[in-house]
This record gives C-alpha cells, structure tokens and sequence, in this order.
C-alpha cells in the first residue's frame, strides 16, 4: 500500500502556522487509526517487575480495591508536596476481573480539576489480597502546582464550526460528515497545558479521514490537529441466505435482508458467534458503497446504525460486487476470530455493528479505520488490487477498532508503532484462524492484494522477516524495514515511524510464535495460539495510551506470567520465550 504523510498542514487560525511539508511516498499497511498526539512530558515510568511473580508494588492494607489504586498511583508522585488530594489526579474508567488468574484490572485517566489530560492513562493489577502486583503508563509529576484554565470562553459549537473549517480547507467542502464527537479535555503541546475542545470528525466524502482538532477553549485558536487515516428509509425486512463472489473468485455464503415490498436484497446481515448455545452473541454486519463519487452527495438512509453509503442491493439472492462481498464476509470472519479465540463480542467487546464501505475514492491505494467503520479504496490495479479483498487488511483495520476500545494508543512516535503492530499481528493471525493455516508464510501483510501482477513479492510487510521488505531511503540509511530497536526510525516523517517502526514488534510476535535465531540470540517458539493469547491480555490488560517498545516488553512478559506462572521461583517456558524475543529485537528490560 502507498500512504502520503503530510509533516504539518496549514489550517485556518492554526498556532504558528506551518507550510505543507513535501509529500513522501512509503509503503505502509492501511494507514489510518483511531488515536493522535503526542505523550505526556515530565512523566516517570513505572511497571510490573517481571523477576519475580510475586513483587508486590504497594499494599492494600485493608483499603477497597478503588482505593489501594489511587493510593499506589499517587505514590508515584515524587513531590509529596504536589500530590492532588483523595486521589483527584486519578479517574478509575473501567475495572475488570479476571476469574483465569484471580486478579482485577483497573484502568484510570489523569485529570485536572475534573477534566481529563489527553493521552494520559494507567493500568494496576491488583492480586487476590488486592495488593498491586502490575502496573503500566505514566504518572504526571506536579500537576497539581500547574495553572491551567478551567473556564471555557467559546462554545462547543464555536469549536466544531472551527474545526469543519480546518478540515474543509484540506479536503473541500464535506456536505455530510459520518460522526462529530466533542469533548473538553487538557492538551499538552510543546510543554505547555492548553484547555481544549477535542473535535473528532469523521468523513468519507470527498476524502476519507477521521480528523483529530484540538481547538483552544479560550481563545479558538487551533492548538493542533491531525487526519487519523445513508438514508433511503430501509423498510421492514426479512433475513436470507445470499451469496456472491469476492474479490479473489470464491463463492461466499452470508445472511442477507429481503424487502418483500420491493423484492430487493441489501448487504445487511449479522455475525452469529460466541455466546452460547441458547444466547448467542449477534453482531450486526452492514456493506455500503461509496460507488467512488467524490463530490456527490450520499443518498441519507435510515439504516441500523446511520452511516452514509449507498446500499448494496440487488433482485436475486446474488450480490455482484465481489469487492463488497469481500468486506461483508471478512468482517464476520475476523469478529468469528475476535468471538471464538478471545471471547470479544465484537470491536468494542459490547456488540457493536460493523460497518464497511466499499470503493472510497477513485483508485484509491488505501484502507482505514475511521473511528466509525472500515473504509476500502479500490486500488490502482497496478501497485494494489481492491483492498477489501485483503482479508489480513480487513483484521488489521478492525483491530484498529478493538485497539481504540483498550489501550487506545497514542497515534505517534514508539506508542503509535505499537498501535500498527498490534494491528498487523492481529491482522495476520485472524486470517491464519480462518484458513487454518499455521505455516510461517502466512506471517505477511497484504501479500494478497499487493502488486497483483507480480508473484511472490511478500505483500506490504513482512513479521517473518520485516528487512526483506524494501524501504525509501528517506527513513534512514538502512532501506529496508528494522527488525530490532537500535535500527528504528528517529525522525519527524510518518508520525515518527508509526508504520516503519511497528516491524520491530512485529518481529517479537514472530519469534515468540514460530522460534528462530535473530542476531544472536536463540528463541523458542510456543505456537501461535498462546502467542495470541499474550498478546491480547498485553492489549487488553496493560498497554495505556502512551505505552512504549520497553512498555509492550513489560506488558507482554506480565502477561505470560499471568498465563503461564512461574514454579519453583523460575520463569515458565513460556515467559523465557517472550523475554527471549524481546531480547532478540533489542528492546531493554530498563
């Protein structure tokens, strides 16, 4: 896939306006995600000890679960001075426990006078005794002697008028967005705390993007942004069994919506797994098409959820798209995986829908994650076929989702490249499920709708060996992709190598479940299936939005402790293998 990174874009009442930087021309998986900015400054890291499972970090000491977390958070400021009262820095957003292991998993945000700090976030483990034996992210020192603004003088709607025109003066004048979200939070920018309204809009039409706008709340400066990259009332309908071809020519069978009144059937079904036998878990699947019409408006339907898109219908229980066949039917095979492998209902684990819009733009080299749905463009042919029919591209982009849902990585620097990572080894493995393929040559990105006329060419990139794949030499002198943390990209391009730099992670899941030598140093393979089993609970469990390569270290060996204890006061089998990878990719332990 071919991605152009912008360095800086201009927009109207933008703080220090900056020129458009050149476009560089990188291959990059499916480019675009769910969370932007950059990490919080003046932070002292802090984790689980992985010598030992039994390091308790700070003891309950007869406090409540809630209360022995922020106890242990706030003793991570070093100022005693500075420390916010009754834990008031510390939000709890979710709690969970973990009936596998007997422990609790509390996640917080950071907070000034009851509004959140953007990109902040922690995640403590708590044992049986509810003493903390785990914990991942960063801790903001002397938050509370900072002065920073509560008082908001412009409106929300002040701000998202802001924001419409910044985004519609990179992209043209968007007639119908697919979703605004607003929130007041706290930004950190070049050291400086500003009141912000967060303004997230999402678009497909005439470009896809799911812009990011931190819009000053009392002045209505733009601070800073980012691009993260239907409704003819639908009647009374009735389920069928459809089929059509996808992308690759392969005769597909789903669920289907008949209207009986019209005789049509739309690309409306459900993904029917997990659960139970008496309750299954049903998760809504929709199909739309974009039918590559930049400045054309959407028809406005009333469907399930209320996106924009054409419908995909037709009179038969044929449907001739093979491109919206492709993304129909792979997103109910990556939820089946998310549903059978790790009990997920769903990307937010809640049921919600999924929506895929198919021929976004015109040969448009590209898929993305928008926040609200999966976005696919259908290549130019010659460096891509249609993306939807990538069924690892249509994993990684989901997964976008689920990511978005937990860690919620910061899409930037070493956290964004966790955030790719994550998504490709999720990319690879749902597809591995579904074709029950276990061989190493399944460890590629794209490989199926990559340079469709060129055989064998490894696709996109690479986990089984990231160095074979071909790199400009604008990243660096290596030219290739690096596969260990002292050859990463350093620079300023690609949001600081969020695409360049995920291969070196995604070099560790590899070697974790295949084995091999790499410089060096000898690993173990323990199969893919407890391979996804520690990475998902690293997710899920430990990753916090500003989590770096040494943090998914930690988060990782925690997780195989969890899964696989030590005995006799030594690493099992399966940790050795991780702490071995980890090594082997030169990611330190501190």
């Amino acid at each position: 896939m071919i991605s152009h990174f912008k360095e800086g874009v201009s927009v109207l009442k933008k703080k220090d306006q900056k020129k458009m930087s050149k476009k560089v021309v990188i291959p990059a998986v499916l480019a675009l995600s769910v969370t932007f900015g950059g990490i919080l400054p003046n932070a002292t890291t802090f984790a689980a000890q992985p010598a030992s499972a039994s390091t308790i970090l700070y003891k309950a000491e007869g406090l409540s679960k809630q209360e022995v977390v922020k106890a242990f958070l706030q003793s991570q400021v070093a100022d005693t001075a500075t420390r916010a009262a009754g834990g008031d820095q510390f939000k709890i957003i979710s709690e969970q426990a973990d009936s596998t292991t007997g422990t609790y998993h509390v996640r917080t945000i950071e907070q000034y006078k009851g509004i959140p700090i953007y990109g902040s976030g922690q995640a403590v483990a708590l044992d049986a005794n509810n003493d903390v034996y785990a914990s991942f992210g960063t801790v903001t020192q002397k938050l509370a002697r900072s002065i920073i603004p509560t008082e908001a003088s412009i409106s929300q709607d002040d701000a998202i008028a802001i924001a419409k025109e910044g985004v519609e003066s990179q992209i043209g004048a968007v007639k119908n967005y697919d979703g605004i979200d607003s929130e007041l939070t706290i930004y950190n920018y070049e050291g400086q705390y500003h009141l912000t309204y967060l303004i997230k809009a999402s678009t497909s039409i005439p470009a896809p993007g799911y812009f990011h706008y931190f819009v000053d709340a009392t002045s209505g400066e733009i601070i800073d942004s980012f691009n993260a990259i239907h409704e003819a009332d639908v009647p009374a309908v009735t389920p069928v069994m459809a089929r059509g071809l996808d992308v690759t020519g392969t005769m597909q069978n789903f669920i289907a919506v008949k209207d009986a009144a019209s005789g049509k059937n739309y690309l409306h079904g459900a993904a029917i797994a997990g659960g139970t036998t008496a309750s299954p878990n049903i998760v809504s699947v929709h199909t739309f098409d974009a039918r590559r019409m930049g400045e054309t408006p959407f028809l406005l339907l009333s469907g399930l959820l209320g996106f924009t898109g054409f419908e995909v219908e037709t009179k038969t229980n044929f449907f001739a798209d093979p491109a919206a066949v492709s993304a129909h039917t792979n997103s109910i095979k990556v939820n089946k995986y998310f549903q059978d492998i790790h009990k997920r209902n769903s990307l937010d684990d809640k049921g919600m829908g999924l929506i895929s819009t198919v021929h976004i733009g015109s040969k448009w080299n590209n898929a993305a994650w928008n926040g609200k749905q999966m976005l696919y463009g259908d290549g130019d042919g010659v460096r891509m076929s249609s993306l939807a029919g990538g069924m690892d591209v249509a994993g990684h982009e989901m997964t976008h989702g689920v990511i978005s849902n937990t860690a919620n990585l910061t899409y930037q620097d070493e956290s964004g490249a966790i955030n790719e990572s994550i998504a490709d080894i999720f990319g690879a493995l749902s597809e591995m499920h579904s074709h029950g393929i276990t061989s190493p040559g399944e460890w590629e990105m794209g490989e199926d709708i990559y340079t469709p006329y060129i055989a064998g060419d490894g696709g996109l990139r690479s986990l089984s060996d990231p160095a074979s794949i071909p790199l400009s030499t604008a990243y660096g002198p290596l030219g290739h992709y690096p596969d260990r943390y002292q050859d990463r990209y350093v620079g300023t391009l690609d949001k600081g190598g969020v695409h360049i730099n995920s291969s070196i992670n995604n070099k560790a899941a590899y070697l974790i479940a295949e084995g091999g030598e790499h410089y060096g140093v000898q690993v173990t393979g323990i199969t893919r299936s407890k391979t996804e089993k520690i990475f998902y609970r690293a997710l899920t469990k430990y990753l916090v939005a500003s989590s770096d390569f040494k943090e998914m270290r930690q988060a990782a060996i925690q997780s195989a402790r969890d899964l696989y204890p030590d005995r006799n006061g030594q690493p099992s089998a399966e940790t050795n293998t991780v702490i071995a990878a980890y090594d082997a990719i030169g990611v330190p332990a501190e």
